[in-house]
């Protein structure tokens, strides 16, 4: 027993050996802690270009800037070296380009034939809305007249194509980032970018901040964009959204026409009530260029007037006699003249002058 303890007390500094090595090891994992940390300065960049992206996005909606400025913030989210920003135009049927770095080629591309493109199909959809260079399947690349004939001659390695959808589903334009570096999607850079969507998509969208605001609708909404006095080709309104309430988009309809008269002669944006069969529509009219935006939803009645006595009152705002507002409502003058006392109650005014001052105040037009 004598004899073994001498072996006993060898394996003690043995023992002991192995805690400097344990030690290294914490030495070792304390120096892998700087370019860990590293990782976090660049994700918090981008969150915070992020919030430059959205704010400027917010300032282009609200006519305090333009596209010009959310592709500069968005530099600093993808370091590109070409960038676009387009607006589907429903009239047109082709995309128009609200900013953009690209060479005159490659926007005129864009504008005119991405449209077509078998890439442009697959994006639009694709279950997400953002797709990157490097996601497109290499068969689809080689089909792709945007890949071949004109991305890969300006030395493109990687980018992305984000189609801009509004809250309600309409498609309303696309961005298109590209870049002849490395690689750009790190997995920060992908979540933003899927989160600018929305943001982006108001910038492109023709509605966005054109919404109607009073209260009162009775939930039928839509949107047409009638086309400029120089697109006589398109004469027709087109529906941006919703279903179009009879003779929105008719040719020659006379609502249409009334759309027309209140865009030439009021300051808009303006809020105009019209009756109009049987119905009070509410005409939000918003310029887009030339064009004029006009949403349109049926609201409630004022005051409990009729249907009739709307379109007497809408008529005493224009000066008219019972005799003259009596020959274009097809009714005798003693009628009119019954629907003005109605009138004069149901609003607690004195009388036709003070009932027409309401009735401007409202924006009630005369029916069309």
């Amino acid at each position: 027993m004598t004899a073994a303890q001498p072996s006993t007390t060898d394996v003690g500094p043995a023992t002991m050996d192995v805690r400097p090595t344990t030690m290294d090891v914490r030495v070792t994992t304390t120096d892998v802690q700087p370019s860990t940390m590293d990782v976090g300065p660049a994700t918090t960049d981008v969150l915070s270009a992020a919030l430059d992206v959205r704010e400027a996005a917010r300032g282009a909606v609200r006519g305090k800037g333009g596209a010009d400025a959310v592709l500069t913030a968005l530099s600093a989210v993808i370091d590109h070296d070409h960038a676009s920003l387009s607006r589907w135009d429903p009239l047109l049927r082709r995309h128009v380009t609200l900013a953009g770095s690209y060479p005159a080629g490659t926007t005129r591309y864009i504008e005119t034939r991405l449209h077509d493109d078998p890439a442009f199909t697959l994006i639009r959809h694709a279950p997400g809305t953002t797709s990157w260079w490097h996601d497109v399947p290499a068969p689809v690349r080689g089909a792709s007249t945007g890949f071949q004939e004109v991305l890969e001659p300006l030395g493109v390695q990687d980018g992305v194509a984000q189609c801009l959808f509004s809250a309600d589903g309409r498609y309303v334009g696309i961005l298109n980032l590209s870049t002849t570096r490395a690689r750009c999607d790190q997995p920060a850079v992908r979540a933003v970018m899927t989160l600018l969507g929305e943001c982006l998509a108001a910038v492109a969208d023709p509605l966005a901040g054109h919404r109607s605001p009073g209260p009162g609708g009775s939930g039928h909404t839509c949107a047409v964009l009638l086309p400029g006095t120089d697109e006589a080709d398109h004469a027709v309104p087109v529906t941006v959204s919703g279903e179009p309430l009879p003779g929105l988009t008719e040719p020659g309809s006379p609502l249409v026409a009334l759309l027309r008269r209140t865009a030439a002669r009021r300051t808009l944006p303006a809020t105009v009530l019209v009756p109009y069969r049987q119905r009070m529509l509410e005409l939000h009219l918003t310029r887009q260029g030339d064009r004029t935006v006009a949403v349109c939803r049926a609201v409630a009645r004022p005051a409990a007037l009729s249907p009739r006595e709307l379109e007497v009152l809408a008529e005493l705002t224009q000066g008219r006699t019972n005799r003259e507002i009596a020959d274009r409502l097809y009714v005798s003058p003693r009628t009119v003249a019954t629907h003005i006392e109605h009138i004069l109650a149901k609003l607690d005014v004195p009388n036709r002058v003070a009932a027409a001052g309401r009735a401007v105040a409202w924006g009630l037009e005369p029916a069309p």
